[in-house]
């Protein structure tokens, strides 16, 4: 089964790449601009993992992190501007937190790695 990545990210340039590289990597990928677009989105998809701008247009990406990790027991990977907000990301549930433009093999690599961790502990509370 291929893994699906919900990219929540107000820019479309940076959107698209990161969409990019996370399909050529072999990711089942949606994309929205901002939290409303991907609720609308999300019961459909039903993404695996979620990676969401700390500022997002009309909204808090933090808040959204919070949310998605609360009502869809989702990992969670923020981008964000610099390393102080990282406390608040971690508080609202984000698994990850980087700073803006990580390289596409560190992106990538972080996903897979987090995926396999909430696979296992999920597996592990089924039992």
């Amino acid at each position: 089964m291929i893994d699906r990545i919900l990219v929540i990210k107000g820019e479309p340039d940076l959107r698209r790449e990161l969409t990019s590289a996370l399909s050529e990597a072999g990711f089942a990928v949606a994309d929205a601009r901002d939290y409303p677009e991907a609720l609308a989105s999300i019961d459909k998809f039903k993404p695996d993992l979620a990676i969401v701008d700390e500022v997002l247009p009309g909204g808090d990406g933090i808040d959204a992190c919070r949310e998605l990790h609360n009502a869809f027991s989702i990992p969670v990977i923020v981008l964000g501007k610099d390393s102080e907000a990282w406390p608040r990301a971690v508080e609202a549930g984000a698994d990850y937190y980087f700073t803006y433009k990580p390289s596409h093999l560190e992106l990538v690599a972080r996903v897979k790695a987090i995926l396999r961790r909430y696979k296992t502990y999920s597996r592990e509370a089924k039992q």
